[in-house]
């Protein structure tokens, strides 16, 4: 699921503007500091992703803002604050990736851009 900044969520009818955040809320992501409990609901004490966290839209590197767990979520579950960069294509629908300790996201995952 990836909500554009407003807290809407992304989709070709409800595009994110270029420089803006989008949330990206992924699985899959490593180990967090301090280390959470699988299937435990996240409370206020929040935890980064342990390994680096990167991201790109359209190809282009994207910058990661925060890569963390979030309050009400189950644990193991990522959101990745990504800005959209001012050089993705507007008006298309583009490939989001994010990469973590060498891994990479599947493929099919896109980002709609207005």
């Amino acid at each position: 699921m990836i909500l554009n900044q407003d807290y809407s969520l992304n989709s070709p009818s409800n595009p994110a503007l270029r420089n803006s955040i989008v949330s990206v809320y992924a699985d899959g992501l490593g180990q967090t500091n301090p280390p959470g409990v699988d299937g435990a609901v996240t409370d206020s004490t929040l935890s980064t992703a342990a390994a680096s966290v990167s991201a790109s839209v359209d190809g282009v590197d994207s910058e990661v803002l925060c890569a963390g767990t979030a309050p009400g979520i189950v644990a193991g579950v990522f959101q990745v604050n990504v800005r959209v960069p001012e050089a993705a294509a507007p008006g298309s629908t583009v490939p989001l990736v994010l990469t973590a300790g060498g891994a990479s996201s599947q493929a099919g995952v896109t980002l709609a851009i207005q």
